[in-house]
């Protein structure tokens, strides 16, 4: 098996670990495919990412595919539909397969492996719906499930010989003790759970993916990770404003204050502003400042707010009374 080369989509589930080592014990030049997903932060240090660090622990190397434009075509409408949330799980999948895919044939790999189980999840783990995927990816007879391989047809690198089929696995179902007997074999205890880490399918994060879907037609990767960052209030049907947690949360808003259309400040303890959309000063501006003063700590002495657009301060303003609880509620994404 020396001269075989393959690519396995990594997750770092303790699927994907499995499937990975299942074809590192026969010898195969593997290398792993890891897709980013648009709601991590764009500047991102991939040494430092939870897949990267898994990984390492069965030698496996990674290569980092970051979800761009192409994804967020399919985000926007996924042709299999979403899953509990706004998580497009099948698109998704073939998605990552294409990639990895165009990746195998880029570095002359034989085939892409996946940690699929059949049976494991009801909607994108059936074997119908596996058949469907190997096809709508166009690695028919190059897609290789370690896992379950002896519960489907034999793929063209164990036809060949390149694939020992016999050292290949018949999990399926929805348990886990298989895995779990196996991960204590290999020795591998760091990994994420399953469906883990998928803020599509958390319903907050959905609802505000949701919101911006809505009201923004032209969306990227920067508009999906901001999702991930602070309160987000929706102040009219053109004013979206997100206001930052904590100082962390602010620095991070910071870095992307170019692309608002308003950012706001203050001179008092309190929370940096990213405002979207146009901004009437007599309709949506009053509650913004209110919802600063909400937020914030503004007192006799330090009380001016700074409205900036482009780095440059456009308006001093004084701090308003603080907005109503139940009214921010009405707002709130």
């Amino acid at each position: 098996m020396k001269n075989t080369r393959g690519v396995v989509l990594f997750s770092g589930g303790l699927d994907s670990l499995l499937a990975a080592k299942v074809l590192q014990e026969q010898g195969i030049d593997l290398i792993g495919f890891h897709c980013i997903l648009p709601f991590f932060p764009p500047d991102i240090n991939t040494e430092e990412l939870t897949a990267t660090r898994q990984a390492k622990q069965i030698g496996l190397k990674l290569h980092h595919y970051f979800c761009k434009a192409d994804y967020i075509g399919i985000l926007k409408d996924p042709p299999h539909g979403y899953g509990s949330h706004m998580n497009p799980c099948i698109d998704c999948k073939i998605f990552f397969i294409k990639k990895a895919a165009e990746f195998m044939e880029s570095i002359g790999a034989d085939f892409v492996a996946t940690g699929e189980v059949v049976g494991q999840r009801p909607m994108s783990q059936q074997k119908n719906t596996m058949r469907h995927i190997e096809k709508e990816s166009g690695l028919e007879g190059k897609l290789l499930r370690p896992l379950s391989a002896k519960l489907l047809s034999p793929t063209i690198p164990e036809l060949e010989g390149k694939v020992d089929r016999t050292k290949l696995l018949s999990i399926s179902g929805r348990g886990r003790k298989q895995q779990m007997e196996l991960a204590a074999k290999y020795n591998i205890t760091d990994y994420s759970s399953p469906a883990g880490g998928c803020l599509f399918t958390d319903k907050f994060f959905a609802s505000r993916l949701r919101d911006l879907l809505d009201f923004k037609s032209d969306i990227d990767q920067i508009d999906i990770y901001l999702l991930s960052i602070g309160r987000h209030y929706r102040i009219s049907n053109k004013v979206k404003v997100i206001i930052s947690k904590n100082e962390l949360e602010g620095i991070e808003l910071s870095k992307y204050r170019d692309r608002a259309d308003l950012f706001i400040e203050a001179d008092f303890k309190g929370p940096v502003i990213f405002v979207s959309g146009e901004v009437d000063d007599h309709k949506e501006l009053p509650i913004i400042l209110k919802i600063m003063s909400r937020y914030g700590k503004p007192d006799k002495l330090n009380k001016k707010v700074y409205i900036k657009k482009n780095n440059s301060v456009i308006k001093e303003i004084e701090a308003f009374e603080p907005i109503e609880d139940f009214a921010l509620s009405v707002m709130r994404i």
